[in-house]
């Protein structure tokens, strides 16, 4: 196990300088995190493997006792992850700032579970947001006493009392390696640094940043039981799917978003295979119009009409929500959204395989290439299962 004792490094000039100071701002007790990718020089996600989770609770007063507290729903003992902050912010996280940080985790492993989910036929990590909710209840800085403040509720504990316990809703999952995408996370963060960190205001940053909240909250649990669940629901999260495109493609006080923006959008996604690249699939656009579009253009055209209905409380049957071959609607628009955000995003650190043969780059940087950006075979592979015939779930 790594040493309590903060680190020390070699700075450029040979000179010793003491390793940030990391501090708990929230735990985590559904999600067990063991990838170190979700960390960057203010703030991080860590498990308890980490060397920073070890400096908070060096740094944090009975923060050791408090999460020894956290059982699962049967008893099992649990391994909670926290969200801490070096002394590198120049003050406490606003809650804006907390929030849009976990929202770019769970853009970095949640889309892909969904994707990942459609393409193997099963569940295969984090499937909904709300695994990555931070727990109510925290110790406050001198370790004294627990606090919980929120819109609901505003309390204090004493910490021998405490009994603490992951959401019953959701699974403990394991976050690891595969699937965290690097590449992807280094992208957002240095927008969530300009925003929170740098007080950069521009409009494409906080543009992306406000669709991944829209995304995140489209991806929580419709209800805690099945028992409580209607297809009214996935109206709901249809609509903050098709909101989290609409505000990706904002142009900003020049103009608003519209339907046609999101089409255009997702046709320049640069697809690999003709099927999703053939303009072979009909979409309906009002008054007698139909026109055949690329297979992510006609799947959005579907969402958006479906969402118009449900919110100008137009009849919907549940059948509206099934393909032709019997997918549902809300099987697609993570895969469409990861790719469009991969679009605007663009790649800076892509390799190509001319500068691999020019000698500019070498075949292990191509290699790595083609690991990082893996996701978009996924996200094609997905697609393409709203047209392919289904097969029976045991063949």
């Amino acid at each position: 196990m790594a040493s309590l004792v903060p680190s020390r490094s070699l700075n450029v000039t040979g000179e010793i300088e003491m390793a940030l100071k990391w501090t708990a701002l929230g735990v985590l007790p559904n999600i067990n995190m063991m990838s170190d990718v979700f960390a960057g020089e203010h703030m991080a996600l860590v498990g308890f493997q980490d060397d920073r989770f070890l400096d908070a609770l060096a740094n944090g007063p009975n923060l050791q006792t408090f999460l020894s507290k956290f059982e699962g729903n049967h008893g099992q003992r649990l391994r909670p992850s926290l969200l801490v902050r070096s002394d590198a912010y120049p003050d406490r996280p606003n809650s804006e700032a907390i929030s849009s940080f976990m929202d770019i985790v769970v853009a970095c492993v949640v889309l892909d579970a969904r994707v990942r989910a459609v393409t193997w036929r099963r569940n295969v990590g984090p499937f909904h947001t709300d695994a990555f909710e931070i727990y109510p209840w925290m110790i406050d800085p001198q370790g004294k006493r627990l606090v919980a403040g929120n819109a609901a509720l505003w309390a204090i504990h004493e910490l021998d009392k405490f009994r603490g316990a992951a959401s019953a809703a959701v699974p403990v999952q394991d976050v690891g390696n595969e699937p965290a995408h690097p590449r992807f996370f280094k992208q957002l963060l240095a927008l969530w640094k300009s925003r929170f960190i740098d007080g950069h205001n521009d409009w494409t940053s906080r543009a992306i940043l406000r669709s991944l909240k829209m995304a995140a909250s489209a991806m929580r649990l419709s209800s805690p039981t099945g028992s409580t669940e209607s297809f009214y629901d996935y109206g709901r999260v249809l609509s903050l799917w098709v909101s989290a495109f609409e505000i990706l493609v904002h142009p900003g006080a020049t103009g608003k978003a519209t339907r046609q923006r999101v089409l255009d959008l997702l046709k320049s996604i640069p697809w690999q295979s003709e099927m999703a690249r053939e303009e072979t699939h009909s979409a309906d656009f009002g008054g007698g119009k139909t026109f055949d579009l690329r297979l992510a253009n006609a799947l959005y055209m579907k969402m958006n009409d479906l969402r118009n209905n449900f919110l100008h409380g137009n009849a919907v049957e549940p059948e509206d929500f099934r393909l032709k071959n019997g997918t549902l609607i809300l099987s697609f628009p993570a895969a469409i959204f990861r790719m469009a955000l991969a679009t605007i995003l663009g790649d800076p650190d892509g390799v190509t395989s001319e500068q691999v043969i020019a000698g500019e780059k070498t075949r292990e940087e191509y290699g790595q290439h083609l690991q990082a950006t893996r996701f978009r075979n996924d996200c094609e592979e997905c697609l393409l299962a709203a047209v392919k015939p289904q097969t029976p779930d045991d063949e």
